[in-house]
């Protein structure tokens, strides 16, 4: 298997990359943290609000609810819980999936 390698980071101050991969069913995010002279590591996120109880989950449901005022009310995981399904019904949320 040929591996690619990774050269160090050549700043000269630590920075957070972030990366989405916004799916039309699911999404998931990767991150590294530079900081100088070393090589960086890619790493996923594994854990999101409301799959606390789920085990190295990398990805979520591409979905969202918004409430008539265009305030974010669940995103992912959460809009499964029948109890924001129940209250996005009741207080006419809108549902966005990709």
């Amino acid at each position: 298997l040929n591996m690619i390698s990774r050269k160090p980071y050549e700043g000269l101050s630590r920075k957070l990359v972030l990366a989405f991969d916004v799916g039309t069913t699911y999404s998931g995010v990767s991150y590294s943290i530079l900081d100088p002279g070393e090589v960086p590591k890619i790493l996923g996120v594994s854990r999101y609000p409301a799959q606390e109880h789920v085990g190295g989950d990398s990805k979520i449901p591409s979905i969202l609810y918004y409430d008539r005022q265009g305030a974010v009310r669940a995103i992912g995981a959460e809009t499964s819980q029948p109890h924001i399904i129940e209250q996005a019904e009741e207080e006419n949320w809108v549902k966005l999936e990709w």
